[in-house]
């Protein structure tokens, strides 16, 4: 009888992941994910991770994304599949989390339901959990923590119209949200506007050079500086979404129309609050160096302070930030729509159409 040890099954684990966030986030977990697997599902095997990046879900809005990932796994040699995605969804008016088909074994998880922060070990929670759930393997006795990250996929599941899927939601729009405007990074949105801010440079320059201007904003009430400056965001954010046709409508499904416009307007905002506030920081540095105090101090006609300085670049700001609504009009419309969520589906069905058409 020979003494040699029997080697433990192989399970093959494929990441399928939608371009931008989720194909990052599944590049960065396929490193250690074997380690984590092994701890954490209680079953002797040998794990291997593949990753592929590319678009399965292209036709529907996500509405059967796990039948578009059934027609994508089943050209691989994989035991049981994950998808990362960054499409939003609801369930009876819940944030849906993932989508499981038991048979196939395959799952489809929707990165924005799992929130704006720590985001990767949320997300290989659920690659975990989603694993062992469709290998019928439980979780390791170390990996037992009730934890909410922990308890993210615990939650009852709902039996959807195929006797094969569950749907597992988690209560918190709030949360979808946050994780929404997190996917579609909006700092990207503050780095690419090139155009926009040399607009605000010169409208910002105007305001600390022009002394007229320095006695007008030493003579507004805060509240207006701070009504006035919140206006100049919001012009900002409507001018982006106007001039780049960043609005969804007219699709069969309104209340998902009504979430992607929202998480837009979230995420435009948050780039141009962003925007905004380095072009404060840049102007008080500016404003510091270009406007002597007593010279501030003759034009105004009392002892410049502190508080004159702050009313003077707040005001400088206010311009130029409208200035850099006027200058987005000039950015190349795929810089700005890349935070869009409806412009990012549009993409992923023509490029989905294009790897079709070659396979056939």
């Amino acid at each position: 009888m020979s003494d040699e040890p029997i080697p433990e099954p192989v399970t093959v684990v494929g990441l399928l992941a939608d371009p931008n966030l989720p194909g990052e986030l599944a590049t960065r977990l396929a490193e250690g994910l074997p380690q984590v697997l092994g701890a954490r599902l209680d079953t002797p095997r040998t794990w291997q991770v593949e990753t592929v990046v590319e678009p399965f879900e292209a036709n529907d809005r996500g509405e059967r994304a796990l039948d578009r990932a059934r027609e994508r796994v089943r050209r691989t040699r994989w035991d049981v599949a994950v998808c990362l995605t960054d499409v939003p969804a609801k369930s009876s008016g819940v944030p849906v989390v993932a989508q499981v088909g038991e048979q196939d074994r395959v799952a489809v998880v929707s990165v924005p339901a799992l929130g704006g922060v720590r985001l990767l070990p949320r997300v290989r929670d659920a690659v975990v959990d989603l694993v062992g759930r469709l290998l019928g393997v439980e979780a390791a006795a170390a990996a037992r923590r009730p934890t909410r990250r922990a308890a993210l996929l615990h939650e009852p599941g709902v039996q959807a119209e195929d006797s094969d899927e569950t749907v597992l939601t988690r209560r918190g729009t709030l949360r979808l949200l946050a994780g929404m405007v997190r996917t579609n990074r909006p700092w990207r949105l503050t780095v690419g506007l090139g155009a926009a801010l040399a607009g605000s440079a010169a409208g910002s320059a105007f305001g600390l050079l022009y002394s007229n201007l320095w006695q007008l904003a030493t003579n507004l009430d805060g509240w207006r500086l701070a009504l006035a400056f919140v206006g100049s965001i919001a012009i900002f954010v409507a001018w982006l979404i106007a001039g780049h046709r960043l609005w969804e409508r007219g699709s069969p499904e309104p209340d998902l129309d009504r979430l992607l416009n929202l998480g837009t307007v979230l995420t435009l905002t948050a780039g141009t609050g962003l925007f905004s506030l380095a072009l404060l920081v840049l102007n008080s540095v500016v404003a510091a160096v270009i406007i002597p105090a007593s010279y501030l101090t003759r034009v105004l006609g009392y002892p410049a302070g502190p508080a004159d300085y702050v009313r003077i670049v707040v005001l400088a700001t206010i311009m130029g930030v409208v200035a850099g609504a006027v200058g987005s009009g000039l950015e190349d419309d795929a810089t700005v729509r890349q935070v869009a969520y409806g412009h990012r589906q549009r993409e992923r069905r023509q490029l989905a159409a294009q790897l079709e058409t070659r396979e056939e």
